[in-house]
């Protein structure tokens, strides 16, 4: 509404592009469920926004629903779930992508809201030769250990969303990419790194140390990849995959 578009009607299921069943048909195959989310307003205001959600990736034709459906083994939640306490510049944004933004927020904010639940993202998804690939992508500073070398952290909490995405097997990777910046303040880059999670996983030192602050204002703890597991991120590197 805020756009000028109606945000009261649900699109035609048959609108929702291929290569979104395509992913999440990989997802399917591996016993992941993936819902296309839209939102409906009531009026104007974020306080007036419910969802719907329709299955994709299922060889059969499937309608909206509601998300109580969908959720049904969390608990509900008896308190409303704050929004995250950090103030982003969005000057540089245009308004198409402010619009997405708030949606994703939104969206984590309604399913925290209602349900006994952590809403964790994919930050995207790479089509190989042979292998689909989630991607994890992180800023960071290179760090220095006396054991290791230099190395990039990576907070437990992502690491653990790769593993899983490994456990599943099937032909379902992940790549962990890094921005390297010269440092917090200027946040220059200096270079693009990726790896794979299962160089990742066989380099990394598993004794956990504490890094900075997470996206909740809190303390992390990370695990610690050696800049040697990564290679420099290029087209030919990533066609390779």
């Amino acid at each position: 509404m805020l756009d000028g578009n109606d945000y009261s009607a649900l699109p035609d299921p048959t609108s929702i592009p291929v290569s979104l069943h395509t992913i999440c048909s990989t997802l399917y195959q591996i016993g992941i469920q993936s819902h296309y989310c839209f939102p409906q307003l009531s009026r104007e205001g974020p306080e007036h926004i419910s969802w719907k959600l329709l299955q994709l990736g299922v060889p059969y034709t499937t309608g909206y629903r509601e998300m109580a459906d969908i959720f049904s083994e969390f608990k509900k939640r008896e308190k409303r779930y704050n929004y995250l306490r950090y103030a982003a510049d969005t000057a540089a944004l245009d308004s198409a992508s402010v619009r997405a933004e708030f949606s994703k927020e939104n969206l984590r904010v309604y399913v925290s809201t209602n349900f006994m639940s952590e809403v964790v993202d994919i930050d995207g998804v790479l089509w190989g030769q042979s292998n689909t690939y989630p991607v994890e992508i992180k800023e960071k500073t290179v760090a220095t250990d006396k054991a290791i070398g230099d190395y990039f952290g990576l907070d437990v909490s992502p690491f653990v969303k790769m593993a899983f995405y490994a456990a599943k097997k099937g032909n379902f990777h992940s790549i962990f990419v890094v921005r390297e910046i010269e440092d917090t303040e200027s946040r220059l880059l200096k270079t693009w790194w990726f790896t794979t999670f299962d160089r990742l996983a066989k380099l990394a030192s598993w004794q956990q140390i504490g890094g900075g602050t997470n996206m909740r204002g809190g303390s992390s703890t990370v695990i610690r990849i050696p800049r040697a597991a990564f290679s420099e991120m290029t087209a030919a590197a990533l066609d390779a995959l």
